[in-house]
């Protein structure tokens, strides 16, 4: 297991999934690079809030409904909600999630027919996103 770290946050990766960092996210792929998880971090502004209204906002502000969405929680200590859409053949799974002072957008993108291949293997690898103390 290898330990991917931002400035804000850590998540493990198994053996077979690789990264690749640049100024705005973390591109984490596996070996047949058939799909991708997308982590962005957006920090927020000293004294503006970083929670549920903030994330909110954001989810708004792209233009997704909330009733889209569901409820969720990733790792221990991030909550917010997540999104599944069809765009031109392309499955896409997006989480707009809140921590402490800033928002994480995590986006997950695969061909439409490969949608359930890495599923199980997605969950695992958010489920070990954790804040960096």
């Amino acid at each position: 297991m290898q330990e991917i770290e931002s400035d804000w946050w850590f998540i493990d990766l198994p053996e077979q999934w690789f990264s690749e960092q640049d100024d705005d996210s973390i591109l984490i792929f596996d070996e047949d690079e058939l799909g991708c998880i997308c982590l962005s971090t957006l920090e927020a502004e000293p004294g503006a809030m970083a929670g549920a209204d903030a994330v909110k906002g954001l989810i708004n502000s792209v233009g997704h409904s909330m009733a889209a969405g569901k409820p969720c929680t990733i790792g221990e200590d991030w909550r917010g909600w997540e999104f599944e859409t069809v765009e031109e053949g392309d499955y896409i799974r997006e989480w707009y999630l809140y921590g402490p002072n800033h928002l994480l957008l995590i986006t997950y993108s695969c061909a439409e027919d490969d949608r359930d291949m890495d599923r199980s293997a997605v969950e695992e690898i958010l489920d070990t996103l954790r804040v960096k103390a």
